[in-house]
Formats: C-alpha cells, structure tokens, sequence
C-alpha cells in the first residue's frame, strides 16, 4: 500500500474508533505464564485508566508529504496526527481512558533531519529534557498505558524524564510503540527496572509504520487479549 492510500484509508476508517468501549480491562500481572501471555485481572475502572504518550508526527501539512514525513503521520478527517498519537487515540477510544501528551518544554522541530540529529544527541549524552507539563493528578490512576515510538533502538530521552519525573509506585503500566523495524526492542525491560515498584506488563503493543493501516485492528485485538 502506498503512503498515500494508506493515509486515504485511515481518513476513512479512524472516525470509526470514537466511542466505542471495552468491558474488562485494568489490573495487570507482569510476566508470561505458562498458560500464555500476562492478561489484565479485573475489570478497567476508565475513570482511573490514562493513556499518556509521546509522538512526533514530521510535518503538520496533511497535504505533498515526503516519504519520512507520510512515515511519521496518519490523516484523520484532514488532521496530522503522529503514528504513537493515532495509537493512544485508539486506545482511549476503545478503553474510555484519559489521555495525555508528553511534550518537551522546548518545542521539537519537524523537520526530519533536526529532530534525527537531536534525538540522537539527547541519547548519546542520556540527556532529560525538559518537559512541558505533568500529568495533573497522577495519584487517581491506577493504571497508565505508556506509549513512544523508538528511536534508534530505544525510548526517546523525554520518556525517562517522564518516567523519573513522576512516581508511579503502585501502578500497573502497558507500553505501546510504534517503530520501523525494532518492536519494542528492550524497553519493556528498562521500563520494568526502571519503575520497580510498579507492575509493568511484559507483553506490550508494537506496531511498525509500515503497518498503521491496521492499527486499528491490531489495537483492538491486542487489547483482547490481555483482558
């Protein structure tokens, strides 16, 4: 599918996600069990539920994108989202939780080249930028789905900021990603050492650029799944 029909068939069928609910979704057990993957164990409690991610979509114009830019983005109804945007709206969408966007305090450029060059610092260096804003009151989630998509193998450098910057001790938390070809690499891992008082449920989501098209299903389907 090319970049261009694959943005035509998202502008179609994204809407289709808004309101619709999931039963039984919340408290994770982390780990694999010798019956398959760490399911969720009691019911979502939405209200008590947040999404919060990090996403940069390369353009903001839904229109002439060049390939790293139609890579980075999907078009919703003529808005740019980012790929790990698209993927919490889904989640929320599906999960009745709330959601919020990780954003550094310094804004991050779109264009391709800059923002390569800068994550690649940040990380060479294990920099913390800066964030915008924190989650307003934290302590009434029980469980945050965390998403990002990876850059160069790894979370972008604003994520251990978030990670650091907010106790999530007590909490459960689901990672989702988007990537090129890396999954989710060892972040569920570095997440799990990372928040070792929380319960980080080892089977996360991924999902390459190449496949947005059906992130929607794809969602939905690994949502069943540990529930």
């Amino acid at each position: 599918m090319t970049n261009t029909s694959r943005r035509a068939f998202l502008s179609l069928t994204g809407a289709a996600v808004v309101g619709v609910g999931l039963a039984g979704c919340s408290l994770i057990g982390a780990g694999n069990t010798a019956d398959g993957p760490a399911k969720v164990n009691r019911p979502l409690n939405k209200s008590r539920t947040l999404v919060a991610y990090f996403s940069m979509p390369e353009t903001d114009a839904p229109n002439n994108m060049s390939e790293e830019e139609a890579y980075s983005t999907v078009v919703i109804d003529g808005k740019v989202l980012g790929n790990t945007q698209y993927v919490a709206q889904l989640i929320g969408a599906r999960t009745g939780a709330k959601l919020f966007r990780i954003e550094t305090a310094k804004k991050l450029p779109l264009d391709h080249g800059e923002l390569e060059d800068i994550s690649r610092a940040q990380q060479g260096i294990k920099a913390r930028p800066k964030l915008k804003a924190v989650p307003p009151n934290l302590d009434a989630y029980e469980t945050v789905f965390i998403g990002y998509p990876i850059w160069w193998y790894d979370m972008p450098m604003p994520i251990y900021t978030f990670l650091e910057q907010n106790d999530f001790s007590g909490k459960n938390i689901i990672l989702f990603c988007t990537h090129g070809s890396s999954g989710l690499g060892g972040t569920v891992g570095t997440v799990t050492k990372a928040l070792s008082d929380s319960t980080v449920l080892s089977n996360g989501f991924e999902i390459s650029r190449d496949d947005m098209d059906s992130a929607d299903r794809q969602v939905r389907d690994w949502l069943a799944s540990i529930t």
